[in-house]
């Protein structure tokens, strides 16, 4: 039993003792406090000057920051230190914020630190610049004015001036009187200057007194600095004159002539030749001009000085393209310089025949059906061309060269084919006439050798048949081979190939046959090609079929077919 208690006794002494340990590692960390600070400094101190640290009881703050202050943006605070330094010196300035305060927390600080720093008003001296105007030839002694100074300014000196000994100074008062009336004269020293240093302050400052002459009439040189290529009546700047009475202005000579025009009551200089203001050219326009008022003359010279622009330029551009072009096809680009440009059609005849690349001004074919050179020989665009501030324009003239067409009437007749491998420049015509050849073939019983059926071969086919005797009287081989028409005398008798492209083009061929006053025959035409001693070829030109007749029998009409060749 006594073991037992034992034992009791000791499992309780244990659990005390735990609950004691448990008791202790469950007790807060002491509390953080922040400190207000107020301090009193001088007013305009130097960036990054350090004015005071927080302070903190119970411990050590981390991560200080400022929540707010006023004005803004005054102070910096360290966050690991809590040192406070002057972030924007400027506004400590005792006249316009006398007090500056902020609020300053720390992350682990149960409460925020305010901060106060009455600024002292230290004495701050600064003085203007004077500038005055008065007449000429004043008396020694006369005031020219008082120096405006800002603070408690306890010293005034006269340190330069010019011209020397021109001016005295009140040490006191910073009252300027004029020491030397002689050096007061607007012909020698229109305008007097003086520096001035004064007690406690920074900077010295300037005194400039402008005589006014009150005899003569003054004009002032003007120097004026304007972009070239101006616009018309663009103002250039106004010429400064002065004198008793009503003043006139006028240009009496001027570089290049018939630049610029002056106001004869103003002054005022303005362009009247814009093309003339061109950097290129002309970089610097002066004019001399005259100043009156009636009794009295002063002259002046207008400077004008140009600034190199980038400028925009088009010229006319001569451009050909061969008529019957494809759509998208290029016909040529406008010539033009400048940087950034870009393009656009604004008038074109005929309307829609052109597009233009907006980027490069590359011309190409819109609508290529109007690229015919019997209807629009000679085409235009004009163009205009930009680089966002300057526009000119130009225009792209476009010539369509005449090529060889079916259905042209051309060299004595109509083109009823053209020589693929020509490039345009050889093929086949067919007469044009208010009268019908017909008539027999030629003799018979005879191979006259006139075999060839292809296109090309009708003129050796007549040879041929000429050369052999069988171009008997009356027959169409005579009376094609010395016919003389539309000033040509080398017609021939079409072979049977020719014929037959004759067909394949009647319509167009009929057509142009018609409107130049000519006879559309039909049915069965003779050609040039034999089938044998007795018989030749027929094609009908109504349905493009192929036949024979004898040679020597039967009456047919004949087509008269010449070849040209375009050089």
């Amino acid at each position: 039993m006594i073991k037992k208690i034992q034992n009791y006794t000791t499992v309780l002494i244990f659990l005390m003792l735990v609950t004691i340990g448990c008791t202790n590692d469950d007790d807060q960390p002491n509390s953080v406090n922040l400190q207000n600070l107020e301090l009193t400094l001088d007013e305009n101190p130097s960036n990054g000057e350090t004015i005071g640290t927080i302070q903190t009881e119970g411990g050590s703050a981390i991560n200080f920051s400022i929540v707010s202050q006023s004005p803004s943006g005054a102070l910096d605070v360290n966050g690991s230190t809590g040192e406070l330094t002057i972030a924007n010196s400027a506004l400590f300035d005792f006249e316009t914020y006398p007090t500056i305060t902020a609020t300053v927390t720390a992350e682990n600080a149960e409460n925020s630190a305010n901060i106060t720093i009455n600024l002292n008003n230290t004495n701050e001296v600064s003085g203007q610049n004077l500038e005055v105007t008065i007449d000429e030839n004043p008396t020694n002694g006369q005031v020219i004015g008082s120096l405006q100074t800002i603070g408690n300014a306890s010293g005034f000196a006269i340190t330069d001036q010019s011209p020397q000994g021109a001016m005295d100074i009140d040490a006191n008062t910073g009252e300027l009187t004029v020491a030397d009336a002689s050096l007061f004269d607007y012909e020698t020293n229109p305008t007097l200057t003086a520096t001035v240093t004064i007690v406690d302050a920074d900077d010295p400052v300037t005194v400039t007194v402008n005589l006014e002459n009150v005899i003569e009439v003054t004009a002032q040189d003007l120097t004026a600095s304007v972009d070239e290529n101006p616009t018309d009546g663009q103002v250039l700047g106004t010429l400064q004159a002065s004198g008793t009475g009503t003043l006139s202005f006028s240009i009496t000579s001027q570089n290049p002539m018939g630049a610029m025009a002056i106001d004869n009551a103003t002054g005022e200089l303005t362009v009247i030749d814009p093309n003339l203001f061109d950097f290129e050219t002309n970089p610097v326009i002066t004019a001399d001009i005259s100043v009156t008022d009636g009794e009295e003359t002063a002259t002046a010279t207008a400077t004008i000085n140009l600034n190199d622009v980038d400028e925009v330029s088009a010229q006319n551009t001569d451009l050909s393209i061969d008529e019957n072009p494809s759509n998208g096809d290029v016909v040529g680009t406008l010539q033009a310089s400048g940087s950034n440009l870009t393009y656009a059609i604004t008038f074109q005849n005929p309307a829609g025949a052109f597009n233009i690349d907006q980027n490069t001004g590359e011309l190409s074919v819109a609508d290529e059906t109007l690229f015919d050179f019997e209807t629009n020989p000679n085409m235009l665009a004009t163009i205009s061309v930009s680089n966002g501030i300057q526009t000119v324009s130009a225009n792209a003239f476009v010539e369509l060269n005449d090529l060889n067409e079916i259905g042209e009437f051309k060299y004595g007749g109509v083109i009823f084919w053209i020589d693929p491998a020509s490039n345009n420049s050889s093929g086949l015509v067919v007469a044009v006439s208010n009268q019908f050849y017909s008539g027999t073939w030629g003799c018979t019983g005879t191979l006259t050798g006139a075999t060839g059926t292809a296109i090309g071969t009708g003129a050796a086919n007549t040879a041929a048949i000429v050369s052999s005797g069988c171009a008997t009287s009356g027959s169409v081989v005579e009376l094609i081979s010395n016919l003389d028409l539309n000033g040509y005398d080398d017609w021939f008798l079409p072979s049977e190939d020719e014929l037959t492209e004759m067909y394949t083009n009647i319509s167009i061929v009929n057509a142009t046959t018609t409107a130049n006053g000519g006879q559309v025959t039909t049915q069965f035409h003779w050609s040039s090609t034999e089938i044998n001693t007795t018989a030749a070829t027929l094609v009908n030109l109504t349905t493009g079929a192929i036949g024979g007749s004898g040679k020597d029998g039967n009456i047919y009409f004949v087509k008269p077919v010449r070849a040209w060749t375009d050089f």
